[in-house]
């Protein structure tokens, strides 16, 4: 038999870098802000240790040049050591994004619910619910927009057997997304329980969706008070939420399930990524330290149009949102209030802030309510 085997030929060689480097001319995000030819260059010749490249770095911020309301990051990590080997591009990032946190700065963690001072007395004729969430990346595996089928796969494993051992009020169970009803999905969705299928261009482009709904779950405890996402943006979403302006007892239970989770995680001889410079390490820079977002949904109809609202809100470190989330408008005056920072600060300190905050926005919308002036209670800037 005559077998005719073809040389292997060389691969063609890669075009230069300037050929490559993208159009970001119409882009308003952190990475295209920092991002040069010159850098790019720079970067383009390394990897990390899992083979995350820079173009896996920032095709999110290529494909999705900018966001109506919030100036977007434009950049994801693929694994832990993506923001030791694109520092020259993520410093800058991270700088910027967390309001001038510098290469050298520390951070500090602070999980002690009883630091929190007040938080239990929110009027819950203005506040209808709240939730405190994070994310966790555990170490040795990458990260979403880079792990394979099989470390997502080993994350929900991982994750099904940690949160088995929860008990008391935080006792629950787990749903793969694969074995859920559409009915089952569409109710969580509503409850504001679940992710939704991953159609978020932010998202998609990063590599997050891939294998959908390969490995994805969710766990809540009986109550559905307490809530853990597998494998959405980041390995673990862990939120605590209820009815009502008792910030106090979210943060506690947020506190105590936390804290557990991470103790059942090392026993299975899994630590979390942190490092005392970027605290606890997730996908997305803008997550990064806390990865805390403690936020209410508060009615807020004569404030929202009053002129100072913006300022008013720039000055209590508070963002505001739809009720749908971040891509969503305020439907009948109420938002989603909730701490801008995540870098720097504390998990005590960044709830304090809201709890604060929100505090002094249902008294200023009491006092629009009554047709008087809110000049005399402007607050400083924090």
């Amino acid at each position: 038999i005559n077998l005719h085997v073809e040389a292997v030929s060389e691969p063609p060689p890669s075009p230069p870098s300037s050929e490559d480097f993208p159009d970001l001319s119409q882009h308003n995000n952190h990475m295209a802000k920092y991002l040069t030819p010159a850098m790019y260059r720079q970067l383009r010749e390394r990897a990390t240790p899992n083979g995350f490249t820079v173009d896996g770095v920032i095709q999110t911020g290529v494909d999705n040049p900018g966001h109506p309301f919030i100036m977007t990051v434009g950049c994801v990590a693929g694994d832990e050591e993506t923001y030791e080997v694109f520092k020259e591009l993520l410093d800058p990032v991270i700088e910027d994004r967390h309001g001038g946190y510098k290469p050298s700065d520390k951070h500090k963690t602070d999980l002690t619910s009883s630091n929190l001072k007040g938080g239990d007395d929110l009027d819950p004729d203005y506040v209808l619910s709240s939730r405190v969430r994070t994310g966790r990346s555990v170490r040795g595996f990458c990260l979403p927009p880079h792990c394979s089928r099989g470390e997502r796969r080993a994350v929900e494993k991982l994750s099904i057997e940690a949160l088995a051992s929860l008990s008391g009020d935080l006792n629950g169970k787990y749903y793969a997304l694969k074995n859920m009803t559409d009915a089952e999905q569409q109710q969580l969705i509503d409850d504001h329980f679940l992710f939704d299928k991953p159609v978020s261009p932010l998202l998609l482009s990063s590599g997050m969706g891939r294998d959908w709904p390969d490995a994805r779950g969710i766990w809540h405890n009986d109550n559905k008070t307490f809530l853990v996402w597998v494998n959405e943006e980041d390995h673990l979403r862990v939120i605590s939420m209820q009815k009502g302006g008792n910030m106090k007892e979210v943060f506690n239970r947020f506190c105590t399930g936390l804290t557990k989770i991470e103790t059942l995680f090392k026993e299975r001889n899994h630590a979390f990524m942190w490092n005392e410079h970027l605290g606890y390490v997730l996908t997305c820079p803008s997550n990064l330290g806390t990865g805390l977002r403690a936020g209410v949904h508060v009615k807020l109809p004569n404030m929202s149009k009053n002129a100072k609202f913006e300022e008013v809100l720039k000055k209590l470190r508070l963002q505001k949102r739809g009720t749908g989330g971040v891509d969503t408008a305020a439907v009948g005056g109420v938002f989603d209030i909730s701490n801008a920072d995540r870098l720097g600060f504390s998990e005590v300190e960044l709830v304090q802030m809201v709890v604060d905050g929100v505090k002094l926005l249902v008294e200023m919308e009491k006092k629009l309510e009554k047709g008087q002036s809110i000049d005399d209670i402007m607050p400083a800037q924090k």
